[in-house]
């Protein structure tokens, strides 16, 4: 097993080309799908992530309950409103629709806020079972996925997890606190099983593909809040929408997400700061590291 620090020269190293000719096909088209009746909030930061991270185009699908709250807060994304379910998600009249623009899109980025019952079921398991393009599982979707583990070694896609440690549990059948006792032992098993890219997420998030594991550096425990998590799906995502490649998207997302909270911090401090904050300071986390880029 190789064992690799992410620290700065590295993440440099991983920062996606930016051709001068290049256009919004060029860099990228993002697909996210999120969002329920209660979660309004995690649409907007994973777009925000998947904005701020040089994608060329970020289509944002959910349940069309929420269609006034999020056209009144983003801008720059396109909008894909669908069918919502009488459990307030996405409906499972919602699959024709989003599989069309999961084809249509170069990466999609599944789970923020979309909940646990039916149409996320079905939503997480077409998204699985459909396609052959990368596929990034988060949140509620790794929930529906740990009741039907076999989705994942049938897919055909590229798929990348990004559970925090209660997720991984229950992707395992364990629990948070053995994951937590050896997470690098964790990660790696869980990567030799299954075919799959995973970030685990905490103190020290650990990225591994296949016997390749990286080990984050950056990051503060300001990030321990709800809605960190949905920032850093769509920034990965938009990354991954670039460079065509997990396991880079996902240990330069994990780089630059800490990076943003360590600024953040030493401005706001880590009591008060909140993820939207991180947020407007990825560009000066961008900025960083290409100052140390070839």
């Amino acid at each position: 097993m190789s064992v690799t620090t992410i620290d700065r020269t590295l993440a440099a190293s991983l920062l996606p080309a930016r051709s001068p000719r290049g256009n919004k096909g060029t860099f990228g088209r993002v697909l996210l799908v999120c969002g329920s009746r209660t979660m309004v909030g995690c649409c907007v930061l994973a777009a925000e992530g998947a904005l701020r991270s040089g994608a060329g185009l970020v289509t944002i699908a959910f349940p069309d309950v929420l269609t006034g709250a999020l056209t009144s807060r983003l801008t720059e994304t396109l909008f894909l409103p669908l069918p919502t379910g009488a459990d307030g998600g996405f409906s499972e009249a919602a699959l024709p629709a989003l599989l069309k623009a999961s084809d249509a899109a170069d990466v999609t980025a599944a789970g923020c806020g979309i909940g646990r019952g039916a149409g996320a079921q079905a939503v997480t398991g077409a998204l699985l079972a459909h396609g052959k393009k990368p596929l990034l599982l988060d949140a509620d979707a790794l929930n529906c996925l740990s009741e039907r583990m076999f989705l994942l070694d049938e897919t055909a896609r590229p798929i990348l997890l990004t559970p925090h440690p209660g997720e991984m549990a229950r992707l395992c059948g364990t629990t948070a606190a053995q994951i937590e006792a050896d997470r690098v032992a964790a990660a790696t098993d869980f990567c030799n099983r299954h075919n799959a890219t995973l970030l685990l997420k905490g103190h020290e998030t650990i990225v591994a593909q296949n016997d390749d594991l990286r080990v984050n550096t950056t990051g503060n425990s300001g990030l321990a809040k709800g809605g960190s998590g949905d920032l850093l799906t769509g920034l990965i995502a938009g990354l991954a929408a670039q460079t065509g490649d997990w396991f880079s998207a996902a240990s330069l997302g994990a780089y630059l997400h800490g990076l943003a909270a360590d600024l953040t911090a030493a401005e706001l401090g880590a009591y008060a700061m909140l993820p939207t904050d991180c947020a407007s300071r990825l560009g000066q986390a961008f900025l960083t590291l290409e100052g140390n880029a070839d």
